[in-house]
């Protein structure tokens, strides 16, 4: 049975999403790429990283600058990020169940830590990795089974986009995909998520399904 609970971050645990369409329209602006209207929202939830990159028009030499010129900003704006309602409760029991538990996301661990801190869960994870690449999850995770010396039975994952799946199915990591996040549920079935959950409370049951 998987023993070790590995979570994505913006999307899955926080809701950032507002916050990073804020960001991009600040940075779209400076640098004149097209902006996202509000109008634009549920459209860009169902196409994949590269289809949203095509669609505003970024040059991808500019994705890596943009990328920490946009962890800079939210860096700026963490006192107005919330953590998904119910998602600390799942965390509070997973911990105190004894689990391993970690995240993994794009984001920096800096952001990650400071934000765990002041809502007062930084206590509940054993690690915070930050994936190096946009495409590259897949890389992280092995360094991380490599490095926990567990096959990809003993891990489940927990995460809110395609690139998610992906990165784990080539791992032959199981993964828990959850529609409350970044990608719509259309686009998350197209990877063929292990499971799909759309409630923190129906996470938690399968993670304890999965786990004991």
């Amino acid at each position: 049975m998987s023993k070790h609970v590995l979570f994505d971050f913006d999307g899955t645990l926080v809701d950032s999403r507002a916050l990073l369409v804020k960001l991009y329209n600040e940075i779209a602006e400076e640098n004149r790429f097209r902006k996202i209207r509000n109008s634009d929202l549920v459209m860009l939830r169902s196409l994949s990283i590269s289809e949203r990159v095509h669609w505003l028009g970024v040059p991808a030499l500019q994705i890596p600058k943009l990328i920490l010129t946009g962890r800079r900003r939210y860096q700026d704006n963490l006192r107005f990020l919330q953590v998904v309602p119910g998602m600390k409760e799942v965390i509070g029991r997973l911990a105190s169940s004894g689990h391993k538990i970690s995240i993994l996301s794009s984001n920096s661990t800096s952001n990650i830590k400071q934000l765990l801190k002041q809502n007062r869960m930084d206590s509940a994870f054993d690690e915070v990795v930050s994936a190096k690449h946009l495409h590259g999850k897949h890389h992280s995770i092995k360094s991380i089974m490599k490095r926990w010396g567990v096959p990809a039975s003993r891990i489940v994952y927990v995460g809110d986009e395609l690139r998610d799946i992906e990165a784990c199915k080539k791992l032959g990591v199981p993964i828990i995909a959850v529609t409350w996040g970044y990608d719509a549920p259309s686009l998350l079935r197209r990877g063929n998520p292990d499971y799909l959950v759309n409630a923190p409370g129906e996470l938690l049951h399968t993670l304890q399904t999965l786990t004991t």
